[in-house]
């Protein structure tokens, strides 16, 4: 297990329910939405980026908050973006 600092930057999978609109994607920093998937009547948006450090990350937690949106999960996925089929 790789030591992960405060200061330092790291790649981050979020998932939110309900569908972030498009005119909050500058909020998001480096996150690419990657999927908005509609599954028994519920929105699924799950975001991945680069970030430049825990304040960057608390920043676009806190974004989300703002927008009401359920956070389902926040997953520290490494150093590196992992490859993944883009459904955006």
């Amino acid at each position: 297990m790789s030591k992960t600092h405060f200061s330092t930057p790291g790649c981050y999978r979020i998932e939110v329910e309900g569908k972030l609109s498009p005119d909050w994607f500058h909020r998001l920093g480096s996150m690419r939405v990657l999927s908005a998937s509609q599954e028994m009547s519920s929105a699924v948006t799950i975001m991945q980026g680069r970030v430049a450090d825990q304040a960057d990350l608390s920043g676009i937690l806190n974004s989300l908050y703002e927008l009401h949106l359920p956070l389902l999960s926040v997953e520290f996925i490494g150093n590196e973006i992992p490859a993944t089929d883009d459904n955006s």
